[in-house]
């Protein structure tokens, strides 16, 4: 049963980052139209009232609801909108392919914060994250130094990334409702997000002259990207440890690579494909080298939702 468990944690989070490759390329597309935070804020508004409507309207659902996922949900999830906020925030001052190296990481970071934990990384999951980090360096390929503020900025949205899958796993490891404790994640980032949208130099809350294609992304970073997607964050970080969650994670270029290489026929150098195929193979180690041990813990929202 454990062994079934890690593969369906994997194969869901496969599945949330290729629809965050998907959304890399819609993004493009609805930021012509709507603001960076405008856009974070409405994207986490669908996926509250998603949340809230799908589970949240039953009495039961806040059974037993106590102060350890609240203090979670609100940890995490401010952590999260920082992450968001600065990523956007430094892309104004390098190239994105910068960005996303940078970006990338946390990937190098989840280890570090792990040994501080006091709790070592094996030989074979700090070999996978060596190989993930070549991987993304094929894949951003950054020409530029960028100027230090961007970079800065950049870097902490990294750190704050990989605080926040160590902090998740730590709380997904408790008895806390996993549906509940993602819920109020998505209302905490969008509470911060339409604060920063509302102030006089923000872009507002509601985009009046955004495209259809604008609305159609919201949706679906709302639903698919966010939504669904952090609530399998928090249900796979009680199977998975968060150093393989960020190796798996570093899929998220090639899922877009591909993607626009499908959808939008962008042709890649062959460096980008190299980067790609180095980073599968760091996932394919990492799945190899994490033993299977965790046992997770019983949800009761699992079997009452």
């Amino acid at each position: 049963m454990i062994e079934y468990r890690h593969r369906s944690a994997r194969i869901a989070l496969l599945g949330v980052t290729a629809i965050w490759g998907v959304t890399f390329s819609l993004n493009q597309v609805a930021l012509h139209s709507i603001g960076a935070v405008t856009l974070t804020f409405l994207r986490f508004l669908v996926a509250s009232v998603f949340l809230l409507v799908v589970f949240g309207l039953r009495r039961s659902f806040w059974r037993n609801f106590g102060r350890v996922e609240l203090t979670g949900g609100l940890m995490t999830g401010a952590l999260l909108f920082g992450a968001y906020l600065t990523q956007t925030e430094g892309q104004r001052y390098i190239s994105a392919s910068l960005a996303g190296f940078l970006t990338g990481l946390s990937v190098v970071l989840v280890p570090i914060f792990f040994l501080t934990l006091g709790r070592r990384p094996t030989n074979l999951q700090l070999a996978a994250t060596i190989i993930a980090l070549i991987g993304l360096y094929l894949l951003a390929g950054p020409q530029d130094h960028g100027r230090l503020l961007g970079v800065a900025l950049v870097v902490a949205c990294a750190l704050l990334f990989a605080l926040q899958l160590v902090v998740v796993e730590h709380y997904s490891n408790t008895m806390v409702a996993i549906i509940r404790f993602t819920l109020i994640q998505m209302a905490t980032v969008t509470v911060l997000a339409g604060a920063v949208a509302l102030r006089p130099d923000g872009s507002g809350l509601i985009p009046l002259h955004a495209s259809n294609e604008a609305w159609a992304t919201v949706l679906i970073n709302g639903i698919g990207a966010s939504a669904l997607g952090f609530l399998a964050q928090t249900w796979s970080l009680r199977w998975l440890s968060s150093i393989e969650v960020s190796v798996i994670y570093t899929l998220e270029p090639v899922f877009a690579a591909v993607i626009a290489f499908l959808a939008l026929h962008q042709s890649e150098s062959i460096r980008i494909w190299i980067g790609g195929m180095v980073v599968v193979a760091s996932m394919v180690l990492i799945s190899i080298a994490t033993p299977n041990e965790k046992p997770g813990l019983w949800d009761p929202q699992e079997s009452s939702t």
